[in-house]
């Protein structure tokens, strides 16, 4: 760039001769350097060849370890090579090498290969359960008015202690998804479009500001250009900002105003993502994989989702190994749950269970931890309707509000067996913060990342009042043979786009394998 190639091409040379020796982020730099240099004398093959490498670097190192944070932080490097890959690609102009580059990061970083079981560590569950005790501690206080400085450093230091144990967790050795680099078996383009079968996917990504999709419908890969990123982060910001005054909001007024602003935002959206591929998809139900800033899309909120059956996936690898996985021998009763503090919470449980007649039933004081993860293992069916909060500065500790506390992603994998379908009545327990690779963390992406097939679950703050009715209806819908997407998109046709009382319930997303 500063008119100095020479001098670029000795530095790069000297980077690239650690490729082979030292620590992994290291090597995967090298590699970075050998791609660059590949790339600066035309050899565009040789770029990606070497940029794979520096991808397999990193995939190995990742499966080495057993803690969710690490092997989040250990992918660091990966958003330069996926980079540099994506250009590469894009500038080919050819959708199945695109299609291929996406998921070569994807399904080895954005919810691959199943995360390994953290230790056996009884510290672990007690600390766990000592900061349950202190934020319900921390709600007394605020109420009663006492000062919550003491125990809002308990919480921090018990969090920390969390984070710190969790670390030592060991890698699993690869397992039949993933071969001996770390690396998971990715569909060819004929085994994922049998799979599709009558369904369209849609794979978005990003690079140098601007947004493409690769659409595969009938075995064929299409390549389509959409538009800005900062054009579409700026519909979703607003879209989410109105559903969100929409739950909270008690004033007609604002209210009104906040359903006005759904229907601009929502359909600028759908403009900018959906116009280009419409032809393509026709009436299909869709796979989506987004790019990570676009996992907190309202999907359901726009105008060409609505009515339509639509899976959300991390990647289209974990979405085809979701849907040709085996559905557990022996799923069990469905467990309802109902969490404190939600004056729906209770009718809506009891609605359920006059739905669902063999259900097990975790109310009032016995809705606990505890009692959540005995009566969740391996089974096929939970619903949770509880309190949900996502935390943006450490997304492990999002968590669902139970008796006797937070249920939090670290309590989640200490099951044995992740339930098959879930459904979180919840606000936010669908959404992920996003990290390099597009890999996503929190409540929904781990449940995923642990072995559930499918998860039902709201982006955005949801008014507990427009819940319950959705939620009623989604499980009769399930209760009657139809799959958690073709059963959510029907529940959601029956919610006017003009109804501020109910427009809220629009956040709720089917992830997974649908």
């Amino acid at each position: 760039d500063h008119g100095r190639p020479e001098e670029a091409e000795r530095q790069l040379r000297r980077a690239a001769a650690a490729r082979c020796r030292g620590p992994a982020d290291l090597r995967a730099r090298a590699w970075h350097a050998e791609a660059l240099l590949r790339g600066s004398s035309g050899d565009r093959r040789g770029a990606e060849t070497a940029l794979r490498a520096g991808l397999r670097v990193l995939a190995r190192n990742r499966a080495s370890l057993g803690a969710t944070e690490l092997r989040v932080h250990a992918t660091a490097h990966v958003a330069e090579l996926d980079r540099l890959g994506t250009r590469l690609v894009l500038e080919s102009g050819k959708a199945r090498r695109v299609l291929a580059w996406a998921e070569r990061v994807r399904a080895d970083f954005a919810g691959g290969a199943r995360a390994p079981q953290p230790p056996d560590d009884p510290e672990i569950a007690d600390r766990l359960a000592e900061l349950r005790h202190v934020v319900g501690q921390l709600e007394q206080a605020g109420f009663a008015g006492e000062d919550p400085g003491r125990l809002l450093r308990r919480q921090a230091a018990l969090e920390g202690d969390i984070r710190q144990r969790s670390r030592h967790a060991a890698g699993q050795r690869p397992g039949p998804a993933a071969d001996r680099s770390g690396a998971s078996r990715r569909p060819s383009l004929a085994e994922l479009g049998a799979v599709l079968g009558g369904r369209a996917l849609v794979e978005l990504v990003a690079c140098d500001g601007a947004l493409a999709a690769v659409t595969l419908v009938a075995g064929r890969a299409r390549l389509h250009h959409l538009g800005s990123t900062a054009e579409v982060t700026a519909s979703v910001e607003r879209l989410r900002f109105a559903l969100a005054r929409l739950a909270r909001s008690g004033g007609a007024g604002p209210r009104q105003a906040a359903v006005t602003l759904v229907k601009e935002a929502s359909a600028s959206l759908d403009r900018i993502l959906f116009q280009p591929v419409r032809r393509r998809i026709a009436d299909r139900p869709l796979v989506l994989v987004p790019t990570a800033r676009l996992h907190a899309v309202p999907w359901s909120a726009l105008p060409s989702c609505r009515g339509r059956p639509v899976v959300v996936s991390p990647s289209a690898t974990g979405w085809w190994r979701a849907a040709t996985s085996e559905a557990p021998s022996a799923p069990g009763a469905p467990v309802l749950v109902a969490g404190p503090g939600l004056e729906q919470a209770g009718p809506e449980v009891a609605d359920l269970a006059r739905v669902h007649r063999r259900a097990s039933t975790l109310e009032g004081a016995r809705a606990t931890t505890e009692a959540f993860l005995a009566a969740a293992d391996g089974v096929d069916l939970v619903h949770v309707a509880a309190h949900g909060r996502f935390r943006a500065d450490n997304p492990l500790l999002s968590s669902l509000r139970l008796a006797d506390g937070p249920l939090t992603v670290y309590d989640l994998e200490r099951l044995a067996r992740v339930p098959h379908r879930l459904v979180l009545s919840a606000c936010e327990a669908g959404l992920s913060a996003a990290h390099p690779g597009d890999e996503v963390m929190g409540l929904a992406a781990s449940l995923l990342a642990l072995g559930s097939r499918t998860l039902v679950a709201s982006v955005v703050p949801v008014r507990d009042t427009a819940t319950r009715p959705l939620m009623v209806d989604l499980h009769r819908r399930l209760a009657a043979g139809a799959s958690p997407a073709e059963a959510l998109a029907d529940a959601h046709a029956t919610i006017a786009d003009d109804d501020p009382e109910t427009l809220s319930a629009a956040g709720f997303v089917c992830l997974g394998s649908g």
